[in-house]
């Protein structure tokens, strides 16, 4: 049975029949609506209602308007790749001098270096510290980046203050967790940083260790996590390439230690 198009609108499911070009008829939704729909600047005709008739509601506009003000923000959502990644590092001999901070934030930079793009590679980095017990710390542009020269930089009681919260710019960020008693922290990055490191609290524990003739055998190890939080899409690798390097300069430097 055929309905009257002037019925159709008070019947269930039934919604005002739109004219050959596809518009609403004028006064279909309540004033506040519209009202509501003309200060955020969106168009009722481009959202689907979900009220009674079709009718678009308060809530529709809300989320029409939030869409339509923050497409640059899920555009900056869309640009970054954040991934964190943890490993376990043996630092035995380190941990008895004072350069297992300096040989972290060593093996972190040359690791960075080495896989970034040309512009970031070659120029001085940016670092943060942030230490358990102390001030945090910005080391601008070290000069010298072999351990000794990071040791003697990093211990510089003149280094540029840090204020939490700020953004830093800075391309490494590293956490230093030893005396907390904490094994790791997942990092987040800041402002402009590309690289955050969390250095954990040092642990012995027994572990396989090599014997002068050539065996294997139980003896007591010192161990650190490091968890490396990487924007994947602006360091151009992902984090476990990025951290599987830095440990394994790390330990490198562990070796050598004395």
């Amino acid at each position: 049975m055929s309905v009257p198009a002037a019925l159709a609108p008070f019947l269930p499911g039934g919604r005002p029949a739109a004219p050959p070009g596809g518009r609403r008829p004028r006064h279909v939704h309540s004033p506040r609506v519209r009202r509501l729909a003309s200060d955020r600047g969106v168009s009722l005709d481009r959202i689907a209602g979900t009220g009674p008739l079709g009718r678009v509601t308060v809530a529709d506009v809300g989320r029409a308007a939030t869409t339509a003000e923050s497409p640059s923000a899920a555009v900056a959502i869309e640009s970054r790749k954040l991934r964190t990644s943890v490993a376990e590092v043996e630092v035995t001999r380190l941990a008895r001098t004072t350069d297992l901070l300096a040989s972290v934030v060593e093996s972190a930079v040359q690791a960075l270096r080495a896989v970034s793009g040309a512009a970031t590679a070659a120029s001085r980095p940016v670092l943060r510290v942030h230490a358990p017990d102390g001030p945090h710390r910005e080391v601008v542009n070290a000069h010298d980046l072999s351990v000794s020269g990071l040791r003697r930089t990093l211990d510089d009681a003149s280094a540029v203050p840090a204020h939490e919260g700020e953004p830093s710019g800075a391309t490494l960020a590293v956490h230093d967790l030893r005396g907390t008693g904490l094994l790791f922290d997942l990092p987040v990055l800041a402002g402009g940083e590309l690289v955050a490191l969390s250095v954990g609290d040092a642990v012995d524990r027994p572990a396989v260790v090599a014997l002068p003739d050539g065996g294997r055998g139980i003896g007591m190890g010192t161990f650190v996590h490091l968890a490396l939080t990487v924007d994947e899409h602006a360091a151009g690798t992902d984090a476990a390439v990025l951290l599987t390097q830095v440990r394994q300069r790390l330990e490198a430097h562990d070796r050598r230690a004395s």
